[in-house]
């Protein structure tokens, strides 16, 4: 693939990382469940519903039906005895029969088929209590022989036949409907627990893609820049093939460093390059640069990663003077024996930036001129005695005023052949920075 495919191909990825669509996984996978458990213990609870349904009104149909036998009962003691102490289970039989059949009347409303079964129980049973009421009137008016020929006619008997009929079809119709009801809730559950489990492995295996995808990540970190570490586990490919982009470079070296190193014992001379190491690295995440690497006692750092942006030159800038200014207060604190001198060349322009090596071993790098000319201007700080110089790309890219700039030089740098301009910042001893000269410290 060209650059240029591969810039495009940059280009036309999508917005959001692998990282936010596992994010977006997790959480539909969680509402998932969230709404799977929810759907289940809604049709839990409905089935659990018609069940108790089904048994309401068996247990009415049943108590209609004994309020009917109970008046019947006490209309024929009355009429074999005469005594009003019968008229008691008559009359409460009768008001019995009146409640149960509205609370039936309530609950099969929403049922088509019970309700017009219920039309003609309550029909029949009106027809069995005229029957009862007309047989004990009589009696009570001294007419016995007309109530027991009524009671012997055996119409009463029919009627209560059918009543016990139209009640054994709706006791049927409710256990049936409680039966298919019951069958459904076993197929729904058998389905919501097959999907529960179904979202049960989805999760667990996000789990392990996101453990690996963690492990993968940590195991980066370790070789490249963490700035790079997110863009590269959710990289294409392109970012390992590497591509042309603007940047700028800054090298920093450390002078005399091989005086110290002979005054410090090894132990000693560790913590006195990870002292300033760290000094590097915090200035280079402060400005928004990341260090590429670490050469000995110097380092290479890069502005526009991991895309560029207008003020990478400023940032850079700004990194050298408060790095000078910072390696400054760290020579008044004494903590070493000696005087750290330090050097930085400011160069920008098109680099050729990616990933080389295997999985076990990346590592970032940064080619091109640009990078050339950069070192070339760290290596002119010794001969011109001092701290900074910048090219002429970097001095207009920057933006900075024309005071704050002193062209040094417009020869041509070691090992070069065409004439430049380069330029030194003014920095006053006494300059303070944004950063805590206590949050300096190793």
């Amino acid at each position: 693939m060209s650059t240029h495919a591969a810039l495009t191909v940059i280009d036309r990825l999508p917005t959001r990382s692998r990282t936010v669509d596992r994010m977006v996984v997790g959480c539909v996978v969680i509402l998932a469940m969230l709404g799977i458990a929810v759907g289940a213990f809604t049709y839990q609870q409905r089935g659990t519903e018609a069940v108790r349904h089904a048994m309401v009104v068996d247990g009415l149909l049943g108590r209609v039906l004994s309020a009917v036998q109970d008046a019947e009962t006490g209309q024929r003691g009355y009429l074999l005895t005469g005594e009003d102490v019968f008229l008691t289970p008559f009359r409460e039989g009768r008001a019995k029969v009146n409640r149960e059949v509205a609370r039936l009347h309530e609950l099969l409303r929403d049922d088509a088929s019970q309700r017009a079964e219920l039309d003609t129980l309550i029909l029949l049973i009106r027809t069995k209590l005229d029957e009862l009421g007309t047989t004990v009137d009589l009696r009570r008016n001294g007419d016995l022989d007309r109530s027991q020929s009524l009671v012997r006619a055996g119409h009463g008997r029919q009627v209560m036949d059918e009543i016990r009929t139209v009640i054994g079809r709706m006791e049927d119709h409710e256990a049936a409907f409680m039966e298919q009801r019951q069958a459904t809730i076993s197929r729904i559950a058998l389905l919501i627990w097959g999907l529960f489990a179904g979202v049960v492995v989805a999760l667990v295996l996000f789990a392990l893609s996101a453990t690996r995808e963690a492990a993968r990540r940590r195991s980066l970190s370790r070789f490249l820049p963490r700035e790079l570490v997110s863009r590269l586990a959710d990289d294409d490919g392109s970012l390992k093939a590497g591509r042309r982009q603007q940047a700028v470079i800054a090298f920093i070296d450390m002078r005399g460093s091989t005086a110290i190193a002979e005054r410090l014992d090894p132990q000693e001379l560790s913590a006195f390059l990870s002292s300033f190491r760290k000094r590097v690295m915090r200035l280079s995440r402060l400005h928004g640069g990341v260090v590429d690497k670490f050469i000995g006692d110097g380092a290479l750092v890069v502005f526009g990663l991991p895309e560029p942006a207008p003020d990478d030159a400023a940032r850079a800038v700004a990194f050298a003077r408060d790095l000078v200014a910072v390696i400054a207060r760290w020579n008044d604190k004494g903590e070493h024996d000696a005087s750290v001198r330090i050097g930085v060349g400011l160069h920008c322009g098109e680099v050729f930036s990616g990933i080389i090596g295997e999985e076990a071993r990346y590592e970032f790098t940064v080619l091109g001129d640009t990078v050339n000319v950069a070192a070339r201007l760290e290596q002119a700080t010794k001969v011109h005695g001092v701290s900074v110089l910048a090219s002429e790309a970097v001095r207009r890219a920057a933006g900075a005023e024309a005071a704050a700039w002193r062209e040094v030089s417009r020869e041509p740098l070691r090992g070069r052949r065409e004439a430049m301009p380069y330029y030194t910042l003014d920095i006053p001893a006494s300059e303070t920075t944004a950063a805590d000269p206590e949050k300096d410290a190793a």
